[in-house]
């Protein structure tokens, strides 16, 4: 489970705008920010949702091309929950539907200076800068979903849970062995369900940074719901 957090192109002691002339892009500027290097040292990213189309610049680094083109899907094309077994199909367990198909675009830390950081942005189609956001990716939570061992499969299924580095489990979430729905941050229990599938994650994963669970028989009820496919559901919080 990942985290954003926005916030604005702080120290911005410049912005300015330089309209292109008429014969070369129409409507098009360039948009040029001076700003300090955001805070903390997550994965950095530009929230560029209110941007038209163009090329983005750092301090003389290529961002690259930017284009926040809404997806032509509708929202109910999607899927809540996907399985990825069986056949190919390229518009298997499409997510995002209706949403900008590109929205974040990751900047190196290590293009940053202190200060003085010359941001610049060549629009074509318009858009507004002023609403451009600087995105830092905190991991603050971990999910799992696998499913139970099928037929003519020797392996015990297993369950693995991570946090990043100087962080541990410190809470379950959600727990849920049987047939729980959703993807990861919004987990819920199904018609089956073994009541005690929290109290087993718990025991094996608390106040640790990584940990492993064994899908077998001493620790769910494996024969729970016959006829239906059991899986174990955990979204565990990080800190």
């Amino acid at each position: 489970m990942k985290l954003l957090l926005v916030f604005l192109i702080s120290s911005v002691s410049l912005f300015h705008r330089s309209e292109c002339k008429e014969n070369t892009y129409k409507r098009a500027a360039i948009n040029v920010a001076i700003v300090d290097a955001p805070l903390g040292d997550e994965l950095v990213g530009l929230d560029m949702s209110h941007m038209g189309k163009g090329l983005a610049w750092l301090n003389g680094e290529e961002i690259g091309r930017y284009w926040p083109r809404i997806s032509e899907f509708k929202k109910e094309d999607c899927v809540q929950e996907c399985d990825y077994r069986g056949k190919f199909d390229h518009d298997k367990c499409d997510i995002g539907c209706g949403e900008p198909t590109r929205k974040w675009y990751h900047v190196p830390q290590s293009w940053f200076k202190l200060s003085g950081n010359i941001l610049i942005f060549f629009e074509e189609k318009g858009g507004d800068p002023t609403k451009i956001r600087f995105v830092r990716r905190k991991v603050s939570g971990a999910c799992a979903l696998v499913r139970h061992k099928v037929e003519n499969n020797k392996n015990t299924p297993l369950s693995h849970i991570m946090c990043p580095d100087d962080t541990i489990i410190s809470a379950i979430k959600f727990a849920s062995f049987g047939n729980p729905s959703g993807t990861c941050g919004s987990y819920l229990k199904g018609d089956c369900h073994d009541p005690n599938s929290n109290v087993v994650v718990e025991k094996a994963c608390l106040n640790k940074k990584e940990c492993a669970i064994d899908l077998t028989e001493g620790n769910f009820k494996t024969n729970l719901c016959p006829g239906l496919s059991r899986k174990l559901a955990v979204e565990a919080v990080c800190r």
